[in-house]
């Protein structure tokens, strides 16, 4: 008896051991696949503009819809305008826009030819980031980010969730590439030595625009 009590000690102690490395190299495993997707839909962005003239925004939308698109869905979430670069063939695939652990996401279809299935609540976790009045980010600073996950709420001053990626945040650049950075204990996304990514003043990351973030659909 005393032997197996010991047996049941050991493991008891190895699982407390294993279970934070477990969970931490999951973490780390989908923080670096979000990582992949933002860098992918950056990249996106980039040859979009380059053709477009501009990010995704209302303007190009309705360009689109005016050329017979169809597909894009119902109002000015981040899925309706990242969207555009689905029909666009910027980005062949609905599933580089999954952001695993975000909250009400899942891994579903890639049905992208039909009206009202591209882009569906659940389909995408990347929050983007725009201008005001639905217009597109002007500036053209290479680390400006552009689709950021995982978003906690929106406003002045956007918080994330510090859960999913072991208090880290990823976002696509301007540049194509992306990068990642601390979620502070207030929820509020720090990097490059600023307090927060969307710090105002001479040395903001958005120039002269005022950074308005879009939710995923269902946020």
């Amino acid at each position: 008896m005393v032997e197996l009590l010991v047996v049941i000690a050991i493991i008891a102690v190895l699982a407390g051991i294993g279970t934070p490395l477990i969970l931490r190299a999951q973490k780390q495993g989908a923080l670096t696949e979000a990582g992949n997707n933002a860098k992918a839909i950056a990249g996106g962005m980039n040859i979009f503009r380059g053709e477009k003239g501009r990010y995704p925004d209302q303007s190009t939308r309705e360009s689109l819809e005016e050329g017979g698109e169809d597909r894009l869905p119902e109002g000015t979430s981040a899925n309706a305008y990242l969207a555009q670069l689905v029909v666009t063939n910027m980005v062949d695939s609905e599933t580089y826009f999954y952001a695993s652990g975000v909250k009400g996401v899942t891994k579903k279809g890639d049905d992208i030819k039909r009206p009202g299935e591209l882009l569906k609540k659940g389909e995408n976790g990347f929050a983007y980031i725009m201008a005001e009045d639905e217009e597109s980010l002007g500036g053209d600073v290479s680390i400006t980010p552009l689709v950021i996950a995982p978003l906690k709420k929106t406003g002045e001053m956007p918080l994330f969730d510090p859960s999913p990626y072991g208090g880290k945040f990823v976002y696509g650049a301007v540049d194509g590439s992306s990068k990642q950075g601390t979620i502070s204990d207030k929820g509020i996304a720090e990097s490059d030595g600023r307090e927060s990514l969307f710090d105002a003043g001479r040395d903001s990351l958005f120039g002269i625009d005022t950074p308005i973030v879009k939710a995923p659909e269902g946020f």
